[in-house]
């Protein structure tokens, strides 16, 4: 009966601690994401106004062209975020931040 119990007992903090385990690294990972994801998004809008300059992209087009690489650069490291729309916000920030960088940049009109 005692050996049931401590087979049980270990059982049960064996799995406790996979479980916590498992959580820490989900959250190691979710963190890592935001920390990288600002830079990776300020990147990724300067090139897409980089490309705006030898051929015309409205700002949508810059946007998206902004997301797919943040996206693309994630998925490159092994990182995959399933709600776009952080992905959409940290662009659209980034944008902002650097408005008056970008202007350095003049971009080619709609032909």
């Amino acid at each position: 009966m005692m050996d049931a119990l401590v087979t049980l007992f270990i059982t049960i903090i064996t799995a406790v601690i996979v479980y916590v385990g498992s959580e820490i690294r989900k959250n190691e990972r979710a963190r890592t994401i935001f920390n990288v994801l600002e830079p990776l998004a300020k990147d990724a809008v300067v090139a897409a106004q980089k490309l705006g300059v030898t051929e015309y992209l409205s700002g949508a087009m810059k946007k998206n062209h902004a997301i797919k690489t943040v996206v693309k650069t994630l998925s490159d490291a092994g990182f995959t975020v399933k709600d776009g729309q952080v992905i959409a916000n940290a662009v659209e920030k980034a944008y902002l931040e650097q408005k008056e960088l970008l202007k350095q940049y003049p971009q080619k009109g709609a032909s």
